[in-house]
């Protein structure tokens, strides 16, 4: 039985819904979307070493119980407490590797897919992200997420990403992140009916959103036969 794990696995989710970039600018990110903390955070010298002993003592019990679902968790959060994602990484895998269904429902399989996302390792993200969806077919936001690593690829399958965005707009047809990629993906396509249409759902759906301005420059490039720049988000 999983216990006293659903606020850390939330902190995770959280980081995979809206944490960009984690390991880019090196900075420790905690479950909770803070710094990590340094000494100061500590307190005092012996805070400090109370805090040392304590994710010492979290990472040999994660060690010497390698069949403790708990445990690879507990670890995990340590080390992205203090920053060391690629560590944090290694221990949420050992956990799916334990119980790949609960590592699916806890939500670790989309986070390291965001992370070999952010990596722009795209064959590795998709693997995780079809993990997830194995567990959570319905999880729209892995959906768009999965889409997007098609966008981004070199050289881009623009195809696959609709198909995956098609899907996550079955049961939200007005989400602004899947009506911007799916535009994004038929720019890519050369293909300016859709194209056009798509920005069209998005301006009516999200008027406010940022990427408008910068899709409908580029869906009238297409038009007039200039070269296209897909926009970033």
């Amino acid at each position: 039985m999983i216990i006293g794990v659903s606020g850390l696995i939330l902190g995770f989710v959280a980081g995979f819904f809206y944490t960009k970039g984690l390991n880019e600018s090196g900075a420790g990110v905690s479950a909770s979307g803070a710094k990590a903390a340094g000494p100061s955070a500590a307190g005092d010298s012996g805070g400090q070493q109370a805090m040392m002993a304590t994710v010492k003592e979290t990472i040999e019990k994660a060690k010497n119980n390698p069949n403790d679902f708990n445990a690879q968790l507990e670890a995990a959060k340590i080390y992205n407490q203090v920053g060391r994602i690629p560590e944090t990484i290694e221990y949420l895998k050992k956990a799916y590797d334990l119980n790949k269904v609960e590592a699916g429902k806890q939500g670790i399989t989309p986070y390291i897919g965001q992370y070999y996302s952010d990596q722009k390792n795209y064959d590795d993200a998709e693997k995780w992200y079809l993990r997830s969806l194995e567990t959570n077919p319905e999880d729209q936001e892995v959906q768009i997420e999965l889409a997007a690593t098609f966008i981004e690829r070199e050289p881009p399958q623009a195809e696959k990403a609709i198909q995956y965005l098609q899907v996550a707009l079955k049961s939200k047809p007005k989400d602004g992140h899947a009506l911007s990629h799916l535009a994004q993906a038929y720019l890519l396509k050369k293909d300016v009916r859709n194209a056009e249409d798509t920005v069209a759902r998005l301006k009516e759906a999200e008027p406010a959103n940022k990427m408008i301005s910068k899709l409908q420059s580029e869906v009238e490039a297409l038009k007039a036969g200039r070269p296209v720049t897909i926009p970033k988000e």
